[in-house]
């Protein structure tokens, strides 16, 4: 997954939403989404969508079982980029998270 790009802004916000409620159990996943989009450059690797979701869940005191839930949200964003990339970008597929 090191070579993977995301196209556009909607597909980073949908890959962290989804690993949020997927990988994370995080409720309350907007909030996050917007604190870690802060943590992370233009044009982030899942890789760094990843270590952005950790330190903010580290930082609030969240982050639980580390390395289970990191091998999660790999597994989660496996199965978002087996998505087609028009169904990445929409916002109505984190419904069906």
């Amino acid at each position: 997954m090191t070579d993977i790009q995301f196209c556009t802004d909607d597909e980073i916000d949908n890959a962290i939403r989804a690993i949020l409620c997927a990988a994370f159990c995080a409720e309350d996943s907007e909030e996050l989404r917007r604190l870690v989009r802060l943590r992370l450059p233009s044009a982030a690797t899942p890789e760094q969508i990843v270590d952005a979701v950790c330190a903010e869940l580290r930082w609030q005191g969240r982050l639980e079982f580390e390395e289970q839930r990191r091998l999660q949200a790999a597994q989660v964003l496996a199965a978002f980029f087996d998505l087609p990339i028009s169904e990445r970008e929409t916002l109505a597929l984190m419904g069906l998270v």
